[in-house]
């Protein structure tokens, strides 16, 4: 679902009380743009400060701990399991 597209945009422009509307086109005049696009951007701004950002490389880190561990582990039971069948 896009919040930005035009059809959106535009219910939010129909809805903004007379104030909204005034300091909208204020900053549409001031950047020269249109309206709908100034508000399409503060929309994305609104969006982006609201969503936490993700630690990817976190993320791998603890992936790849986590693995080692369970290959250490694997290795460690198949080395038992071997040392037990030939006793």
């Amino acid at each position: 679902m896009d919040l930005t597209s035009d059809k959106n945009v535009q219910q939010v422009m129909d809805r903004l009380p007379p104030e909204a509307r005034t300091a909208l086109h204020v900053m549409s005049e001031m950047q020269k743009r249109e309206p709908e696009d100034v508000l399409r951007d503060e929309i994305k701004k609104y969006i982006e400060g609201k969503v936490p950002s993700i630690d990817v490389e976190g993320i791998i880190r603890g992936i790849k701990d986590k693995a080692y561990t369970a290959g250490y582990l694997v290795g460690s039971l198949r080395k038992f399991a071997r040392n037990w069948t030939s006793e």
